[in-house]
């Protein structure tokens, strides 16, 4: 977690074994015993990232509820992340900095959207869509929704359950089949995000 703040604030190049190692109250020497460079550090940083990601959205797909929920419940939970949690932020940035192959397992963008795509497909089949769209449509627009969402907070606007929550109470309208959305949570169905993303002790300073 030292070295996901430090590459979330810093970014690859600026961020030192040194300061990685005095943020996490150990000597330089006990680090590379670890980490061998600084390249596998931040690729361990990614990799546990994309590890958390799909244990959050386990916890998600897990419950009784239509898919369409789930993925409006996954908006959520990215949104959450990528405001609060400097593991997943440190993730994307690394990914962005450093030539990343689109393996969800180490890429949190590929793993993102590998989820994304799974779960519109399963709304796709369980009729939840109307027949004209697609399921990766689907799964790209709500992807592109939920990375910007705390892009407005970052400047000082809405929450990004607020503004998820108010596209999607707009776009519902032409995703869903009869009987209509009516049924479906735009906040999606967890009172605390922080919990479900995993990242209470790494919310963002």
């Amino acid at each position: 977690m030292a070295a996901a703040r430090s590459f979330d604030r810093s970014g690859y190049q600026r961020t030192t074994l040194f300061e990685v190692s005095r943020a996490a109250a150990m000597s330089k020497g006990a680090l590379s015993f670890h980490f061998g460079s600084k390249e596998e550090l931040a690729d361990t940083v990614r990799r546990e990232a994309c590890t958390r990601t799909f244990q959050a959205t386990e916890l998600l797909r897990a419950k009784a509820q239509p898919a369409l929920q789930t993925l409006i419940d996954l908006t959520h939970l990215v949104a959450e992340q990528l405001a609060n949690d400097h593991l997943a932020r440190a993730a994307v940035k690394l990914s962005r900095e450093l030539e990343t192959p689109p393996d969800p397992e180490v890429n949190p963008l590929a793993c993102w959207r590998q989820v994304f795509t799974e779960v519109a497909r399963e709304a796709e089949k369980d009729g939840t869509l109307r027949p004209e769209t697609t399921a990766e449509t689907v799964a790209e627009v709500a992807f592109g929704l939920a990375s910007a969402a705390p892009t407005d907070q970052a400047e000082g606007g809405a929450d990004p359950h607020e503004r998820l929550s108010a596209h999607w109470q707009l776009l519902l309208y032409g995703l869903v089949s009869q009987p209509g959305p009516e049924h479906l949570w735009i906040a999606g169905t967890e009172s605390d995000w922080l919990r479900v993303s995993g990242c209470e002790l790494q919310k963002a300073e």
